[in-house]
């Protein structure tokens, strides 16, 4: 008897968590920006009440410095789309790569945002699968961009970059180069590709019963 309530308590409560769980994650990573953000302006607005003796609620202080930093960066956005703001960008970053220590942190941080402006608007290029880390077993994984000539050289083979996510985070991973003879194209959105990483497998939004999801089915690029 005890034993089937300590399992319907248990049972409850996990279901209470995992009920939760995606609100509580959301309510922290909204509080952790906000946090974030309005700590950069704050204590400026605190010296300018102080200075002004203007009586304000801490609160309100928090807002109005969020609210600030996120006007300065939409004006900053919008300064860097014009003319102007392209070349004065442009004299920054010139300035910046020809500084020794600046350079390389600079250069670093400049090639990954570049990376996720591409035209499509996305890093990722195709949802595929590869046969890793060993053959019978496979794994998801996102294409970047086609390998340079000296990789397909250095391979003797046509091959594509490939960044095989971790999970639950997904921000972290391995970079493959792979011959496109050994990619299989799953044919799923790249959204659903990530919903299934990202849920360690427990969601699979894709229909499994229109696309084969194995290798012998599959269908291979560059076949």
């Amino acid at each position: 008897m005890l034993s089937k309530i300590r399992m319907f308590f248990q049972r409850a409560l996990i279901a209470g968590i995992l009920a939760t769980l995606p609100l509580a994650v959301t309510y922290w990573f909204i509080t952790f920006v906000f946090q974030k953000f309005s700590g950069f302006f704050l204590p400026y607005l605190v010296m300018l009440t102080q200075k002004f003796d203007v009586s304000m609620p801490y609160s309100v202080q928090k807002i109005i410095s969020f609210s600030v930093i996120i006007f300065l960066l939409i004006t900053i956005g919008l300064f860097a789309r014009n003319y102007l703001g392209r070349k004065i960008l442009g004299l920054i970053q010139y300035i910046a790569e020809n500084i020794p220590i600046v350079r390389s942190v600079y250069s670093s941080i400049r090639q990954i945002v570049d990376a996720f402006q591409t035209t499509s608007g996305s890093s990722f290029k195709k949802v595929v699968m590869i046969e890793y880390p060993r053959k019978g077993l496979y794994s998801f994984g996102f294409i970047t961009k086609d390998s340079s000539e000296f990789l397909n050289k250095a391979t003797g083979e046509v091959c594509v970059n490939i960044f095989i996510p971790t999970t639950p985070n997904p921000t972290s991973g391995f970079i493959l180069i792979v011959p496109k003879s050994e990619v299989i194209d799953p044919e799923i959105p790249i959204e659903d590709g990530i919903k299934f990483i990202i849920s360690a497998g427990l969601v699979e939004p894709f229909d499994t019963n229109s696309v084969p999801m194995n290798g012998k089915n599959g269908k291979r690029n560059g076949k």
